[in-house]
């Protein structure tokens, strides 16, 4: 499939170029009723609500009352916000993602003294919300790979608030519109020389 490249996107019009047999990937109630909740908050809801609403809206027509938050200790000030507004009607479970502080040299990684000792730790944080028995976990700011951790041992039905964008101030899809920035996506980065480099300080906020 290149649906990138379709122009016509006749599949909005109930015309598919693939016709698939769809209906039973939806027999597990639980994503029959996420599909459907989903759709509701979308179509009563359009352009309306920002996705800190959207959420919360989703969150109660699902019927969820714990709600848990996996976020980069670098959004800290962010995730207490959210917290604070969630906890007016939820439960609230939260875990940053430095939580457990194993080293990345217990973990066998190559150490970046500019970066800081301690390893992100995703999976222990799927493990904790998990055990906390939330009904639905929201991400928060974490890195490209290790929100793929979360996901994959989130035993709660997981959404992303916001991604972490450092070069662009957590708004990744700015270098898709901005012509400036697209002319130099793709391009093999240069890596961090590691001489000379002084180990930054990790506070909450300015990761």
């Amino acid at each position: 499939m290149k649906c990138h490249l379709c122009k016509e996107k006749s599949c909005f019009e109930g015309n598919p170029c693939k016709k698939t047999d769809s209906i039973p990937l939806y027999k597990d109630p639980l994503d029959r009723k996420l599909l459907t909740v989903a759709a509701e908050v979308e179509a009563l809801f359009y352009k309306e609500i920002c996705r800190v609403d959207e959420t919360m809206e989703f969150a109660r027509r699902m019927g969820f009352k714990k709600i848990g938050l996996a976020f980069c200790l670098g959004v800290a000030r962010e995730a207490r916000i959210l917290g604070e507004v969630l906890s007016k009607e939820f439960e609230v479970h939260s875990v940053c993602c430095k939580v457990g502080s194993i080293t990345k040299a217990e973990l066998e990684m190559v150490e970046r003294p500019w970066i800081g000792d301690q390893s992100c730790n995703p999976i222990e944080q799927a493990r904790i919300l998990n055990e906390e028995g939330t009904d639905f976990n929201v991400v928060l700011g974490l890195c490209v790979g290790h929100d793929s951790l979360f996901y994959k041992h989130s035993q709660a039905p997981v959404t992303t608030l916001f991604t972490k964008d450092r070069k662009l101030g957590h708004n990744a899809v700015a270098a898709l519109y901005c012509p400036y920035i697209r002319t130099e996506l793709g391009k093999k980065p240069k890596e961090r020389p590691a001489e000379g480099e002084e180990k930054i300080k990790h506070n909450p906020g300015t990761l």
